[in-house]
């Protein structure tokens, strides 16, 4: 085979020789709901917090001083995965219930220290919070008043995890991420360290506050969720069913325009590689020639498709394989 072979999507030759052990990774999703969430009013004594309200505050208000607002939010994300989960795609979804200022960019960063919500629910709008009870979340307090944080406003990795633009009031998507992915990895790995997310927003300008809709608010719809995508690798018997080709999940998934399709020959065959939505009609053909031994990614772009479920399957020598797929907008 030449250095490559040019098809209608990109495909390529990465490695020549594979292990012969055979694992089929089947996809799942999980939707997790917080196990806490608060927010942190900027306050010189630390008396202010908001852990039973119905909102969480992101930005910087009106007003001249104590004027910053940082939301926090944590999910049980280990007890809620089986053994064995890889985690391949995460995203954040916030409601957006009130805003005061336009298009404004909302970062996620990973809280390095444990804090608490307490019973505290603040009146009215809850933009200036209310008297913090035992165990809130306070701008200087990680647990009221018996611990603190290291720097005022909340200990986080300064390097966001990710980041959106916030403008009027609906639904929010933050991810699937680099660094989201890494976050949740590392809280299934070390879930004595699952701390969750501070939401930092534009705080240089006055006015700049988002408010978004917490844990307690009574509408379902609106409170946040995570959703994981995870895979969990099922070993096959290759003694009693030999094959000579696996077929990977592809990634990212879920998706918005393109993702990657992944397969491995053990032996040269002809194959091919088609993709299918939800009523079994074909709607690309990525592969259809004879392959070399080796590792290949082929890339799918989904741009003129509409968003939905979709089936791929991989034919060679004798056998065939299928993976499942997500595309949004």
């Amino acid at each position: 085979m030449k250095g490559h072979i040019r098809f209608c999507v990109s495909l390529q030759l990465v490695v020549l020789l594979f292990g012969l052990g055979q694992d089929v990774a089947a996809q799942n999703e999980i939707v997790l709901t917080p196990s806490k969430d608060n927010t942190l009013y900027e306050s010189s004594t630390g008396h202010l917090s908001n852990g039973a309200g119905q909102y969480l505050f992101v930005g910087r208000t009106a007003i001249a001083t104590n004027a910053l607002r940082r939301a926090l939010i944590a999910f049980s994300v280990a007890s809620a995965l089986p053994d064995g989960a890889v985690i391949d795609s995460v995203q954040l979804r916030l409601h957006l219930s009130k805003t005061s200022s336009g298009t404004k960019r909302i970062s996620v960063h990973r809280i390095l220290t444990d804090w608490g919500e307490g019973a505290s629910d603040a009146a009215g709008t809850e933009g200036a919070g209310t008297a913090a009870q035992i165990r809130d979340a306070t701008w200087l307090h990680t647990f009221f008043d018996t611990s603190t944080w290291q720097n005022a406003g909340g200990d986080f990795r300064p390097i966001e995890s990710a980041s959106t633009l916030v403008a009027a009031d609906g639904t929010y998507t933050w991810g699937s991420t680099p660094g989201l992915i890494a976050d949740v990895r590392h809280w299934v790995d070390t879930p004595q360290e699952d701390f969750g997310w501070l939401l930092l927003g534009e705080e240089e300008e006055l006015q700049t506050t988002k408010r978004f809709d917490s844990r307690d608010n009574p509408n379902s719809n609106f409170t946040p969720k995570l959703h994981v995508y995870y895979s969990v690798a099922t070993r096959i018997e290759t003694e009693t069913i030999p094959t000579t080709l696996r077929l990977l999940q592809n990634y990212p998934n879920p998706f918005k325009q393109t993702t990657t399709i992944s397969f491995i020959l053990d032996a040269p065959q002809h194959v091919t590689l088609k993709v299918f939505n939800a009523l079994g009609r074909t709607v690309a053909t990525l592969v259809a020639s004879w392959q070399h031994t080796g590792l290949y990614q082929v890339a799918f772009d989904a741009s003129d498709l509409p968003p939905g479920v979709y089936f791929y399957r991989l034919t060679g020598s004798g056998s065939h394989q299928f993976g499942k797929m997500i595309a949004l907008r």
